[in-house]
């Protein structure tokens, strides 16, 4: 064999190896038309001050947006970046709105010191009070008895929810989190099964064009 074609296929070889250590992406959700559910009793709630991997599943969270735009509603559009960084399947929920009885859901959100502060008005004294729900971007939900309804992320396999922040943001530099919840619904309780929270992100948040 000559050294041209032994050359080429250490070539092959090498970008075989740097394309498999590459995170490969597979699967784009669009959640941006999803409503928002009823507000849950408790939580979700902002995760931890750094970066984390999930403490029972291996899945690392990521937000690759520094450049965000407000809509009209004053929300921001924002991609929810979801890797399996285990050694075997990760299996997440998939479907949006409209599963009937889940088993299983995946729940994303923003902290961020641009997000708008929320007031209701206290009807015996008049005086505004700040509402302290963390507002969600998108839900995920699966059944048990449906394959359909789940994604099986093989390692190194990731997948993309694309989504509304929900809440209204200021516009300028901030910092912003994405974090993750995925829970299991068994006999009326909720279990967590994984967290997981993005490393947080100066991102600047500019006006539409026009304004």
């Amino acid at each position: 064999m000559d050294r041209s074609r032994l050359f080429l296929l250490a070539t092959l070889f090498l970008q075989g190896l740097i394309f498999v250590g590459v995170a490969q992406e597979q699967l784009t959700i669009d959640a941006t038309k999803e409503l928002a559910p009823s507000p849950r009793g408790r939580g979700p709630f902002p995760g931890g001050a750094g970066a984390s991997e999930s403490t029972r599943l291996r899945i690392r969270l990521e937000l690759p947006t520094p450049k965000l735009e407000l809509q009209s509603d004053g929300s921001v559009l924002v991609d929810f970046v979801i890797t399996n960084m285990g050694a075997g399947p990760v299996k997440l929920p998939i479907t949006l709105e409209g599963t009937p009885d889940p088993t299983d859901i995946l729940t994303l959100w923003l902290t961020s010191d641009a997000i708008v502060d929320e007031y209701l008005k206290d009807q015996e004294t008049g005086r505004l009070v700040k509402i302290e729900s963390v507002g969600t971007s998108a839900e995920l939900y699966g059944r048990s008895d449906d394959p359909r309804t789940f994604r099986v992320l093989a390692p190194n396999e990731t997948v993309r929810v694309h989504a509304s922040s929900r809440v209204r943001m200021n516009p300028g530099r901030h910092a912003i989190t994405a974090h993750g919840e995925l829970t299991q619904l068994s006999r009326g309780s909720t279990v967590v099964q994984a967290t997981a929270d993005s490393e947080q992100l100066t991102a600047n948040i500019s006006q539409p064009a026009g304004r």
